[in-house]
């Protein structure tokens, strides 16, 4: 599934999801590594990958 940052606060980012429109809490920790606001993520088997 696709999903693109949206915001970052502190040690959190919120992801937007392209197919339902859901925003998720994600921890920074989980995400790739000097990830930013608008990057675009694919999420599959429980993973974020850049985009």
């Amino acid at each position: 599934m696709l999903c693109t940052v949206i915001d970052i606060r502190g040690d959190y980012a919120f992801v937007k999801y392209d197919g339902t429109g859901v925003v998720s809490e994600v921890a920074i920790a989980l995400l790739p590594f000097g990830i930013d606001v608008g990057d675009r993520l694919k999420f599959e088997n429980y993973e974020f990958t850049q985009i």
